[in-house]
């Protein structure tokens, strides 16, 4: 029964993802909910009836639980409808369009009725399966623990939030601009030549052959970067042209990414990987990039960068978790949360916006897990194999990269790197 459940699920999976590339990049347009559908039903049909024996068997229970909840039809259905934005800026007028700042408040304000239901119908549906909430089913299937993890986000903030406000005053970063005004940090508009830099980045860590089986895109209108595994061998990654220190360190990130996936040489489930530990990894590959590749100024600014941005993102997490507790508390703590910054919030609306709130929900604390963790893991690896960066690619290997999800989060020891 479990071959028959993973063969079934991978095919579909996989399909999945070659569906979301082709509709991001290649201009297709795929109507994801068929395949959700699809997803659903088969984990429905194997839902409680695939006996926990082994390592595998778990996985694939985790699997289905989280599937039966953001497959469901209802959720998909409305998720889908949130994630094309076209659906809300029709009747929206060009001027409107043309300010930045009334087009992001009248999209949230259009947003936040369907984003709300989204969060209800998710969380009903958590409950329904035997968990406390949402928020409590995703972390558990990700192998992640609330309070640990509500430790570390203060934790993170306590040892960096006066540096954020700091960097935020250095560069007079506004709110509204947040993303724009991150190329402050790095005024320069400066040509990388990826290639190169990926090139002496995997030639340093001893992986020189890793993109032999990648696919690069660049894509020119602002986005930001993406990453996926379409089948084993067989990686794709979509990035910006890199003229900044953001652009490369968002390029570090994918990498990361990249590194996750064609250095795991399981099979089958195993090569699924839990949020937890993709999404941390790829920071974590941000940071250790860095130390191999950057010196002088632009190795101070690219942490000035990270600082400010994994700040940002452990005061969302923690007011996501608040959020799913206080729904209709939204725009107060939205405010309450940011002003720490240290900035003006002008408009409390836009967090229906944040697609973190609605396509990839309970997620962006993930990325606080890497940061937490990278400097203390920099600082095993440093202390154990000085500046043989080749022997930190080997102790990467061996202990987080190589089995997948055959082992979870804590097994791979990173907890105790922070």
């Amino acid at each position: 029964m479990l071959n028959t459940f993973k063969n079934e699920y991978l095919k579909l999976y996989r399909e999945s993802k070659e569906q979301q590339w082709d509709n991001y990049f290649e201009g297709g347009n795929h109507d994801l909910g068929i395949l959700d559908n699809k997803i659903y039903e088969l984990v429905n049909k194997y839902s409680n009836k695939i006996e926990i024996l082994d390592r595998e068997s778990q996985v694939a229970n985790l699997i289905i639980i989280r599937e039966k909840v953001d497959r469901n039809q209802e959720v998909s259905k409305l998720r889908n409808y949130i994630d094309d934005l076209e659906n809300y800026g029709a009747d929206i007028s060009e001027e409107i369009k043309k300010d930045d700042y009334r087009y992001r408040s009248v999209m949230a304000n259009k947003m936040k009725k369907d984003v709300l239901q989204l969060m209800k119908i998710r969380n009903a549906l958590a409950i329904e399966n035997g968990y406390d909430s949402y928020p409590d089913l995703i972390l558990e299937t990700n192998g992640v623990d609330y309070k640990e993890l509500n430790i570390l986000l203060h934790n993170y903030l306590e040892k960096n939030l006066h540096k954020a406000i700091e960097i935020i005053k250095k560069y007079n970063i506004i709110f509204e601009n947040w993303f724009d005004d991150l190329d402050k940090i790095d005024r320069k508009n400066k040509d990388y030549d990826s290639n190169m830099l990926i090139e002496k980045l995997l030639n340093s860590s001893g992986f020189p052959r890793l993109m032999e089986k990648v696919e690069i895109k660049y894509v020119e209108d602002g986005f930001s970067g993406y990453a996926t595994e379409l089948e084993p061998n067989n990686m794709r990654m979509a990035v910006e042209p890199i003229k900044s220190l953001d652009s490369l360190r968002t390029l570090f990130h994918e990498l990361g990414h990249v590194m996750n996936y064609g250095l795991n040489k399981e099979e089958g489930l195993f090569r699924i990987l839990p949020f937890s530990l993709d999404e941390s990894m790829a920071v974590i590959f941000e940071y250790i990039a860095s130390v191999l590749l950057l010196n002088g100024e632009d190795k101070i600014r690219i942490q000035e960068l990270m600082t400010l941005e994994y700040t940002r993102c452990a005061i969302s997490a923690i007011y996501e978790f608040d959020l799913w507790k206080h729904p209709n508390r939204a725009e107060e703590l939205f405010e309450y949360h940011y002003k720490k910054l240290g900035v003006e919030i002008k408009d409390t609306s836009i967090w229906a916006l944040d697609s973190f709130r609605s396509i990839d929900p309970v997620y962006i604390h993930n990325y606080v897990m890497g940061a937490s963790m990278a400097e203390g893991l920099i600082r095993y690896l440093k202390i154990s194999y000085e500046n043989d960066y080749e022997s930190w690619g080997k102790w990467l290997y061996s202990n987080i990269y190589y089995d997948g999800w055959k082992r979870d989060f804590r097994e791979k020891g990173l907890i105790l790197l922070q």
